[in-house]
């Protein structure tokens, strides 16, 4: 796979072949230590296997490494060469060992999780994705610059590039020469397909909800029904006795509103209350004239 690069102009195996240099100068991949597999290096990387082979044979040449066959590339040595491990693993009767080396490197690459088998270019992606799609990386924001990327996710410059270039892609991020990375703004098409893709995902999560509340209730339909018709009866019974009992209420204060008109029973509160609106009328009328 011939990876876009963009802030490195050189081939992708001689970007992998300087990440494995700096570990082994480093004394991250240490003297004798047996390097991941072509397979894990590509994974890792994100690159093609020529791609790996080709850096390998770099420190190969380099006098950097070597190869023992059937088992591996490994960090070269002053005190063991090649044809001596070969001997001494033959002669112990020893397996291919299990590599478990590189475990905190953080330098050029991310080790790939076991659960998600897809190229770590692709697991950056989505991670972007999902900030971009959550609002954590708004319309209009700028990117974590390629080497940011790199030591937030522990990946190699051509992965970051290799993310970077999907979202490109897929019309979410656009560079702008010289100043970064930025989120594009969304059409006015686009912003219709969020909302609908949203509203399904409501809807989608009502149905299961409504089915799971079903489940739990443990009723059939008709055992619902017959639920809901007799609240309506009771609902329509107490609704009547209210009415009565309003309508009742209102009888017995209009029969007392008689007897105090005819005793002049009144509180000193509604006797106020009778002198204010009679004042409110004679206003009203004044207004009038």
């Amino acid at each position: 796979m011939t990876l876009p690069l963009e802030e490195d102009p050189r081939p992708p195996y001689v970007q992998a072949a300087d990440v494995l240099r700096a570990a082994i100068r480093d004394g991250e991949l240490r003297p004798g230590g047996r390097l991941p597999s072509a397979r894990e290096l590509q994974r890792r990387f994100g690159i093609a296997s020529s791609t790996v082979q080709n850096a390998l044979r770099l420190l190969k040449d380099e006098g950097l490494i070597y190869s023992v066959m059937g088992r591996g590339s490994y960090v070269r040595s002053q005190e063991t060469e090649p044809d001596q491990v070969a001997e001494t693993e033959a002669e112990a009767g020893a397996s291919d060992p299990t590599y478990v080396g590189l475990g905190n490197l953080q330098r050029g690459w991310q080790v790939a999780p076991t659960d998600d088998p897809r190229p770590p270019y692709v697991q950056t992606a989505d991670a972007l994705r999902k900030q971009i799609q959550d609002g954590h990386l708004p319309p209009g924001a700028k990117l974590p610059s390629a080497r940011e990327l790199q030591e937030q996710f522990g990946i190699a410059n051509s992965t970051a590039q290799n993310a970077l270039r999907l979202l490109k892609d897929e019309g979410l991020i656009y560079s702008v020469q010289g100043r970064g990375v930025f989120v594009r703004q969304p059409s006015p098409r686009d912003q219709f397909i969020k909302r609908y893709n949203e509203t399904l995902e409501e809807m989608a999560a009502q149905r299961r909800a409504d089915e799971e509340a079903v489940r739990l209730s443990g009723k059939t339909d008709d055992e619902v029904a017959a639920e809901v018709a007799a609240a309506d009866e009771r609902f329509e019974k107490a609704d009547a006795e209210f009415q009565a009992a309003a309508a009742h209420r209102a009888a017995m204060r209009a029969v007392m509103e008689q007897r105090k008109r005819l005793s002049g029973n009144y509180t000193p509160e509604e006797n106020e209350a009778k002198v204010q609106r009679l004042r409110d009328r004679l206003a009203e009328r004044g207004r009038h004239i």
